[in-house]
């Protein structure tokens, strides 16, 4: 797409007719390093998103909700200039990829502010600029004269727009008829997407490579406690050998009877060690059994979340592999969003967990000590809540769909039956040092269902 002067022009004018007199509710910087304002007009939100430094540089109109993320000191300053006012115009310049939005705000004595945001669409040279009265207030890039020889632009300084390069028109590739924003908004997502689908592609398949790793390295760390365990239960020759070296004292000379004392001495010390340290095989044994099954979860965790749970999965991966402080500094804030629910005819309500914190969050934040957690049993699935607001118990309709909901988000989904174990949330705990939705449970019933979506 050519983003030229004149599709600069009509998107200009189509901001101005569809957002004039729109209040900005709030600014943030969208996942993918978007400018984005949140206007409201007429009970209605959209975020103008801003691209400078994209290939082409864009504005586009998204609706969605502008999530919780860290906030640049220009987006901070930019929220708080403009939080509040309105947007009372935009323009562009002729022959130029220079827009300008004029927001103000009137006081009850009819006193006015107002503050210019600048937009320069220009590739490899984009930027968008905060102006109060023809000084810059901020800029989301900032640079001088040693920079660019031709301007600067730093706060506390007078605006200067950039050198106006004039220039035939070439013609747009966007129809008269059709509108300009939601022809950029098109392109981009056709660009990003297909960038996007890959980069997920990759982030799922370095997942595996992550997973298949530490699963080596647990069967090989098995392996050898195996063999470990195998010595020490043949420790029982040791003990005879230094027994009968005892039995045969008094055949011997004062020489070979002090080194047949040492020598068994030396025995029984190296049996008793190998007795001693089955429990401690057994108990690392049993903690490489619960990491293989997380690995096995996780496993299914990464191929079943959608791309924005991702990010969840590789944190819990990091805690797999005991990098928990390097994947808490990876995670962005973001608006927590409402559970998958279910509600049943018989008046209660199922949740199920989309991702290992959210499992996490049903179970321990979310459910109360009575409600009934679901899970396929002995295979990797969600985390899925029946509760009930009069907190009755539930009619046997609505355990069997609360089943087969547990069936369908599970590993199993494909079988025809599945095992699904039940018990009061009260009963299940959170495994120690483990990544998050990984559980120990107690005093479970089985319902043996065929997988239903909700």
């Amino acid at each position: 797409m050519r983003t030229d002067w004149q599709l600069i022009r009509r998107a200009a004018e189509e901001i101005q007719s569809r957002f004039a007199g729109a209040r900005v509710r709030d600014v943030g910087l969208l996942p993918d390093g978007r400018v984005a304002i949140q206007l409201n007009r007429r009970g209605e939100d959209a975020l103008l998103a801003f691209d400078p430094f994209g290939t082409p540089p864009l504005v586009t109109v998204e609706h969605e909700a502008l999530p919780i993320a860290a906030e640049p000191g220009f987006v901070r300053a930019l929220g708080a200039a403009l939080r509040g006012t309105t947007l009372h115009g935009a323009q562009s310049r002729t022959s130029d990829r220079l827009m300008r939005l004029q927001f103000g705000t009137r006081s009850r004595f009819g006193v006015g502010d107002e503050v210019t945001l600048y937009a320069e669409l220009v590739p490899r040279f984009g930027n968008l600029i905060l102006v109060k009265r023809d000084v810059v207030v901020a800029a989301l890039k900032e640079f001088s004269l040693a920079e660019n020889g031709t301007r600067s632009v730093q706060a506390g300084m007078l605006y200067e727009a950039p050198p106006l390069v004039s220039r035939e028109s070439k013609g747009t590739d966007v129809p008269e008829d059709r509108s300009v924003l939601d022809a950029f908004k098109d392109f981009r997502d056709e660009k990003i997407g297909s960038g996007e689908r890959a980069r997920t592609v990759q982030r799922r398949a370095q997942l595996r490579k992550r997973l298949d790793a530490r699963e080596r390295k647990l069967l090989e760390e098995r392996r050898k406690l195996e063999e470990k365990r195998a010595k020490a239960m043949a420790r029982e020759s040791l003990r005879e050998e230094g027994e009968s070296l005892f039995a045969t004292l008094h055949e011997m000379d004062d020489k070979a009877r002090d080194d047949a004392k040492e020598r068994a001495a030396k025995l029984f010390a190296q049996y008793k060690k190998l007795g001693a340290s089955l429990p401690h095989i057994d108990a690392r044994a049993e903690s490489i059994d619960a990491a293989l099954r997380a690995v096995e979860q996780l496993r299914w965790e990464a191929e079943r979340a959608d791309d924005a749970d991702l990010t969840d999965v590789e944190r819990a991966v990091g805690q797999l592999e005991g990098r928990p402080d390097e994947t808490m500094r990876s995670q962005s804030k973001s608006r927590k969003r409402a559970p998958l629910e279910v509600r049943t005819a018989g008046g209660s309500r199922i949740l199920i967990g989309r991702s290992p914190s959210e499992n996490a969050e049903l179970t321990f934040h979310v459910a109360r000590p009575n409600d009934l957690w679901f899970h396929a049993q002995n295979i990797p699935g969600a985390h899925v809540i029946l509760q009930r607001d009069d907190r009755t118990a539930p009619p046997p309709d609505d355990l069997r769909r609360a089943a087969a909901l547990a069936a369908f988000y599970s590993k199993a989904k494909a079988s025809t039956k599945v095992p699904i174990d039940y018990t009061e949330r009260k009963h299940v705990r959170a495994q120690r040092d483990a990544p998050p939705g990984l559980v120990w449970y107690t005093n479970p019933r089985t319902l043996v269902v065929e997988p239903e979506a909700s």
